[in-house]
């Protein structure tokens, strides 16, 4: 929502006039700065001069006496903060300083300045030749002088702030309207976003949720014929005895078929969290560490194995189960890098006080995590693969090479175990799948 104000020419008039009378001040209190720097630089040199030709003879016949003597002269001036006579060797033979600290040792002629004053230094001798050195510090401008051009200075700018105040009172109080609807609106449209966010999150969830307990029932019914089917077979093997025969063959082959269809179930119980676990100990570093072998046996040769095991801490989840997680997710990754690549395996200990990114806040709990991510360099996911990802029988695979129950049994699993997971992928940049498990403070 935007405000156009407009000024009259009046009111332009009277901030130009204001505005002219603010820089004239500032012009005037530089010029009358810069003039007095000049004529404080060249009294003080005069000054610096005359202590320079009174104190050589006490400098050649190093009396230390007679030149504080000579310094002591000028202690009546209050514009001297310090004064000081310097022998051939360039160390200091007398002086005196007010609230400031001169040099022990000075050799050489120069002009500096510091934070509120001057420094002058001249050398003493005679007939040419170099004696010592004198040193004079000076307040740049005393404090009544500079009072008094500030307090003009101040004077000035109040006049002039007092003319922008009243000009600009009604350009403040629509300024300050118009920023506070800018407010208003930012607000709204932010609690939009965060209200599709969070519809979006519901309607996941819901759906999720809904797909859990169909397939689940679907699963749980599926395995109980799988069971009265493997049952009739084992009797019907026993009748046929252990004479080999084409009969005996198809009964192993039927019954080999059955077990990879309990194995599907199982996945799709895993799924919809309702599979039997046994809770153990575990180490995610010890259990990838152990796995090692077994994967690079699984991902091949072309594949560079990295792990980086920073865990110490334990969580308590199913060991075969979470064995499966790691195995399921290498050979994701594999098959992601048909070229080769590197496949990473990372544990770490976090303390978590907001959820990962994609995990939805109400499910999550603040406290200490164990984490496993698995990182590939393969060609990586769009947004829209990525948030099917974990979506049942969801696959980019081609027909006949995947189920598509990978990842939705993996995030059963997590979610059935009290974690949470979360997937980072980008096409042509990898995938990063990490897995977090509450820490188990029972062990270690």
């Amino acid at each position: 929502m935007r405000l156009r104000i407009g000024w009259s020419p009046s009111v332009i008039a009277a901030l130009a006039a204001a505005a002219i009378l603010l820089a004239a001040g500032i012009l005037m209190a530089i010029y009358q700065e810069q003039l007095h720097s000049g004529q404080q630089v060249k009294s003080v040199r005069e000054q610096a001069e005359i202590l320079a030709a009174s104190a050589t003879a006490a400098i050649l016949f190093d009396d230390h006496s007679a030149a504080q003597e000579y310094v002591d002269a000028l202690r009546a001036n209050p514009e001297l903060l310090g004064a000081a006579v310097y022998g051939a060797n360039g160390r200091q033979m007398a002086g005196f300083a007010r609230g400031t600290h001169l040099p022990e040792m000075l050799t050489a002629p120069h002009i500096d300045a510091g934070p509120g004053y001057i420094d002058i230094a001249v050398l003493a001798g005679s007939k040419g030749a170099r004696a010592g050195t004198v040193l004079l510090r000076a307040v740049t401008e005393p404090a009544e002088r500079r009072f008094a051009r500030y307090a003009g200075l101040i004077l000035l700018v109040t006049m002039g702030a007092l003319v922008i105040a009243v000009l600009g009172f009604a350009q403040a109080q629509l300024s300050r309207r118009a920023g506070q609807l800018a407010n208003v609106n930012a607000r709204l449209q932010q609690e939009m976003e965060e209200r599709r966010r969070t519809e979006d999150a519901l309607r996941q969830s819901h759906k999720m949720e809904a797909i859990g307990q169909l397939s689940g029932g679907i699963a749980h019914d599926f395995n109980n014929l799988i069971m009265i089917v493997k049952g009739n077979l084992k009797l019907l093997q026993r009748r046929l005895g252990d004479e080999p025969s084409p009969t005996l063959a198809y009964i192993t082959s039927a019954d080999e078929a059955l077990d990879r269809a309990a194995h599907l179930t199982q996945r799709i119980l895993a799924f919809s969290r309702r599979q039997p676990l046994t809770p153990q100990q575990v180490n995610f570093s010890l259990l990838v560490q152990g796995l090692s072998e077994l994967l690079r046996h699984s991902v091949g040769e072309k594949i560079e194995i990295v792990l980086r095991l920073k865990s110490s801490w334990s969580t308590l989840c199913d060991v075969n189960q979470m064995e499966n997680v790691i195995l399921n997710l290498a050979i994701n990754a594999r098959d992601a890098m048909l070229q080769g690549g590197r496949l990473t395996l990372e544990t770490r200990d976090l303390t978590l006080v907001e959820p990962p990114q994609e995990v939805e806040e109400q499910n999550f709990v603040p406290g200490d995590y164990v984490s496993l991510a698995v990182i590939d360099t393969g060609v990586g996911m769009s947004e829209e693969v990525r948030r099917r990802a974990v979506d049942p029988f969801f696959t980019t695979k081609p027909q006949g090479k995947g189920t598509g129950l990978g990842l939705s049994m993996t995030f059963g699993f997590v979610r059935q175990s009290g974690g949470h997971m979360t997937i980072e992928s980008a096409p042509g940049r990898g995938t990063a799948i990490t897995v977090f498990m509450p820490r188990n403070r029972e062990g270690k």
